[in-house]
């Protein structure tokens, strides 16, 4: 360029130009047409009004004596002016996601992970600030007005917002493994030919999946895979505990790693892989059974429901049964009713994330799902889980907040959740959805429907709540259980909950703690639960890497003081000291001795 020509351009970098800092670090002159055709392109005004607008933020802007201006200014005074002239729809489809500076600080530098988990690290940090944006994403553009207000109401609590982008769930049946081969980028996954190319590809497949699901990956059909891979039977025991070890050690270990689970048939590889977890001291996962293979182990859990084939569920919601209860009394209306619109509602949630999931996985190849439909994924054909929260409050707030044990309070509960199991069952005939009736992970859901009920009806809420409202550490029972303040017979527990369970296609899980198995009458657990854990306490010593059952406040070999305890929660055993108050009250009120 000539220096004549030179001097044509310099005007713009003077000193006194105003600059536009972007998002992608760039710096820009000012230019408001940039203003005219996001507008026009992102909210759909017409093109007079966006001019207008452009003008009066540029006037705004150069009457400030700012000399740069950041993309983000630039929105929030566009946003102002939008609402300015009432055009509202526009501005949600024009605002920016994200989080505060203040509470961006906030958690680089005291809440790296602010759940239980493994070790925590700043790459926690990330996952946490991604999840922030997702969840805001989900309830801007995923779901509209009126079905993410309810979710904000506590009226029922979408557990997937944090991954709209991806299943909730996965059973993977490994058999389906014997015939897949991927490439993709950076990743190549060869047929497996022999049981070592084998190993590999589910150790791989397994750290990958943690990022493609959102919550859980429960691997099925390990045994037989290896089998038909020419694997002697004497050979499995140890093959497999080899296996569960190494996937835990190399899955995720930051933060919202997905729930790993194992599901295994033969008592010799269940004892060998339970073994080693105990050895090794691998605490983040639980081996599943079913009830004639299963014995008593902090590892391992009776569960009769396991899905044999691969199985996606797309998203999981739970319903506020107290709150639809207190909805009823409010509204003069019944149980029954409210139920009716609210699934409806839900059935709304679940139909737009599988739209939304049909969009993502329409990218083909190489798009964010191309693993998951080599895998076989269709958002079409997967499930979606509609879990209850509270059953227990639902049916005090009927007896006016009394704790009764009189049949009418369990025969009430069971109607009304026969109620919903054949609403779920009329839907999914229908052939629009799969629905499964089933359990979520409800700490969070529990906790958001006790705390906003109390804020709205405290006259109903604050009398069936559990937890101190005091320390604002307040809950509902989780799934289908029906606990008591007074002493409850074991036994009668069991039936209770077996009969509940029963009405599950996923079903809850009775969690029983004891110091001492061999005193359980195992065999009346097994003949009535499809779903169980018996589950012991651990404490690890920091000094000499001791971990012995039971709660110990000094190491009973080395007497450090550097003790922690870990206790069990919905993806293995976490530390007591990570949890929440109102996480450990619960762990405190609802375990069984």
């Amino acid at each position: 360029m000539k220096k004549e020509d030179r001097k044509l351009f310099s005007h713009r970098f003077h000193e006194e130009s105003i600059f536009v800092h972007t998002t992608d670090e760039d710096l820009n002159p000012w230019d408001r047409t940039r203003i005219v055709a996001v507008l026009v392109n992102e909210t759909g005004i017409d093109y007079q009004l966006a001019d207008k607008i452009s003008e009066e933020i540029q006037a705004t802007v150069f009457s400030s004596g700012i000399r740069v201006v950041t993309s983000e200014l630039v929105r929030e005074l566009v946003n102002a002016k939008l609402i300015e002239y009432r055009f509202e729809k526009a501005r949600e489809r024009n605002k920016r996601l994200g989080l505060s500076l203040h509470d961006v600080d906030g958690l680089l530098r005291f809440s790296a992970v602010p759940r239980p988990g493994p070790v925590p690290s700043p790459a926690g940090t990330g996952a946490v600030i991604s999840d922030v944006l997702k969840r805001q994403f989900a309830l801007s553009e995923i779901y509209p007005a009126h079905l993410h207000r309810m979710h904000l109401e506590g009226r029922f609590h979408i557990h997937g917002l944090s991954t709209p982008d991806r299943p909730w769930k996965v059973y993977l049946n490994a058999l389906d493994l014997l015939q897949f081969s991927y490439a993709g980028e950076g990743l190549i996954l060869e047929k497996p030919t022999g049981i070592s190319r084998f190993l590999i590809n589910v150790k791989r497949l397994n750290a990958l999946l943690s990022g493609f699901v959102g919550y859980g990956v429960h691997w099925t059909g390990l045994e037989d895979a290896l089998l038909k891979l020419g694997a002697a039977e004497e050979e499995l025991p140890h093959l497999c505990a080899e296996l569960v070890q190494a996937v835990l050690l190399s899955g995720p270990g930051v933060y919202n790693g997905a729930f790993r689970g194992f599901h295994f048939l033969r008592p010799d590889v269940i004892h060998a892989v339970t073994l080693r977890m105990a050895e090794e001291k691998l605490l983040n996962a639980f081996i599943t059974t079913d009830g004639e293979n299963w014995f008593p182990s902090p590892f391992l859990v009776l569960n009769n429901r396991v899905p044999k084939e691969t199985t996606y569920v797309l998203e999981a919601i739970s319903l506020n049964l107290p709150g639809l209860a207190i909805r009823s009394i409010l509204e003069d209306t019944t149980p029954e009713a409210e139920l009716k619109h609210l699934m409806t509602k839900v059935l709304a949630v679940f139909a737009r994330k599988r739209l939304f999931l049909e969009k993502v996985s329409a990218v083909r190849p190489g798009g964010p799902l191309d693993l998951l439909n080599h895998l076989g994924f269709n958002p079409t054909l997967a499930s979606s889980v509609v879990a209850v929260c509270g059953l227990n409050e639902w049916t005090r707030v009927l007896l006016d907040g009394d704790m009764d044990e009189g049949p009418d309070r369990f025969t009430g509960a069971d109607a009304f959740l026969s109620g919903i199991r054949n609403r779920i069952s009329e839907e999914s005939k229908r052939g629009k959805i799969k629905l499964l009736l089933g359990t979520a992970d409800q700490g969070e859901a529990a906790y958001r429907f006790a705390r906003l009920d109390l804020k709205f009806q405290p006259f109903y809420a604050s009398r069936v709540l559990n937890g101190e409202i005091r320390d604002g550490a307040v809950y509902y029972t989780h799934d289908a259980a029906l606990p008591s303040d007074k002493p409850l017979d074991i036994k009668k527990k069991v039936e209770i909950e077996g009969t509940f369970q029963r009405k599950f296609d996923l079903p809850f899980r009775t969690i029983i703690k004891t110091r001492d198995p061999e005193q359980m009458p195992l065999s009346h657990f097994t003949k009535t639960l499809r779903h169980l854990l018996l589950t012991q306490d651990f404490s690890i010593c920091y000094n000499c890497f001791t971990m012995e059952s039971g709660v110990y406040q000094t190491c009973p070999k080395c007497h450090s003081t550097e003790v922690s305890t870990y206790s069990s929660g919905d993806g293995g055993y976490e530390c007591e000291l990570g949890q929440t108050k109102t996480k450990g009250m619960e762990n405190i009120r609802f375990f069984f001795y």
